[in-house]
């Protein structure tokens, strides 16, 4: 079984309750992993590996993916159902998309998602992830995959959908290498892999860059910086999500680096004494910021003195939000915190030719824009 590099050395959520999990649970259940699976190194937890190569197996294909679920498709993909963003997005970065027939009602409203499939409106909705997902619509439908979410109700799900004998794996992109790893789930399961390994080049042939060009770059000497998710201003992102990762890779320390599970609600207090340099807004975070930043209290953080708070830029998709378009985020916020290292970087043209790479059009041919200050901020 593969691996991908540098997986295990970033913190992660734990499944199935982020945060709930203390290190000594965590360790026995890799300690009984280990000794069920023996060819299995006790230190990979099982939501942290890439799908495994499909070998034959009575004539179908065996599957492992990230809640280590392991089960033998015994026949062709071709009706394939997502039930929550990133697993849509997956699916058409994988050129899988003539395959939906299914999707959850937050995939089908979304505006890239649109521009990519303009019959979209004709393909069922089977519920959201936040206020519940219909089995019976799925079961209907008759689906060869359906690909689920690791928090909340999604394990529930899967081995419901399994006893129904309806084919489900589970994934969770919360890293960039957990991204490449749900992603070559859906593509092992799908008999797809033909682009996976583009995918994973584009991505890391901008990291890398970012890497090379911070790479002097002293920790002491970085900007801090805070991200408001969508939830609203007070809410952030642990130092065990993709947020995180991008704030990492473009070289800023994330203030809430310390916190662990999924978004937390922090107090305007806690966002003062942190004092960032730069706060990045989730495209899609609810509220109105300029009324919040303009509160006297906030005006004196620094980010907000000196006009260093940013929207995340894209219009069309959100790069805040775990997909392989979570590169070009890292790639932005760099050039925004340190122009003189970037000045070479032409954001619009690098983020037409990485959309052209995954869908076949660009962010500009679809009517996107970049806009990373849409005129409501102070």
């Amino acid at each position: 079984m593969t691996v991908l590099p540098g997986i295990f050395s970033i913190r992660h959520p734990v499944l199935p309750h982020p945060g709930r999990v203390c290190p000594l649970i965590l360790a026995f259940m890799i300690l009984i992993w280990a000794l069920v699976r023996p060819d299995m190194p006790a230190a990979a937890p099982a939501f942290a590996r890439e799908a495994a190569p499909a070998p034959s197996h009575n004539g179908g294909r065996m599957v492992t993916d990230m809640a280590g679920r392991q089960m033998t498709l015994k026949r062709e993909v071709r009706r394939i159902i997502t039930t929550f963003k990133p697993a849509t997005l997956s699916v058409f970065c994988l050129g899988l998309a003539d395959r939906l027939v299914g999707m959850d009602d937050s995939s089908r409203r979304d505006p890239l998602h649109k521009a990519l499939l303009p019959g979209i409106n004709a393909i069922p909705g089977v519920g959201r992830k936040a206020t519940g997902i219909n089995v019976e619509t799925i079961v209907a439908l008759a689906p060869d995959l359906v690909v689920l979410y690791a928090q909340r109700d999604g394990l529930e799900l899967a081995d419901r959908l399994s006893a129904l004998n309806v084919p489900a794996v589970v994934i969770l992109p919360e890293t960039f290498d957990t991204i490449i790893a749900s992603l070559a789930v859906i593509a092992t399961a799908a008999g797809a892999n033909h682009s996976l390994a583009r995918i994973r080049a584009a991505m890391e042939e901008i990291l890398g860059r970012l890497d090379r060009s911070l790479a002097d770059l002293p920790r002491s000497g970085r900007m801090t910086g805070y991200f408001a998710s969508p939830q609203g201003l007070f809410s952030t992102a642990s130092g065990q999500m993709l947020q995180h990762e991008i704030f990492e890779r473009a070289g800023l320390v994330n203030v809430s680096a310390d916190l662990t599970g999924y978004f937390r609600t922090i107090s305007p207090e806690q966002l003062i004494r942190w004092n960032p340099q730069m706060i990045v807004l989730s495209r899609h975070m609810k509220g109105d910021a300029g009324q919040r930043l303009s509160d006297p209290a906030i005006r004196n953080i620094s980010a907000v003195s000196t006009h260093r708070v940013f929207r995340c830029p894209s219009t069309l998709a959100p790069w805040d939000f775990p997909s392989p378009l979570s590169v070009l985020a890292s790639l932005w916020l760099a050039k925004t915190a340190y122009p003189e290292r970037f000045s070479h970087i032409d954001l619009e043209k690098e983020a037409d030719a990485f959309h052209h790479l995954l869908f076949g059009r660009t962010l500009t041919g679809m009517g996107g824009k970049i806009n990373h200050n849409p005129g409501d901020l102070p």
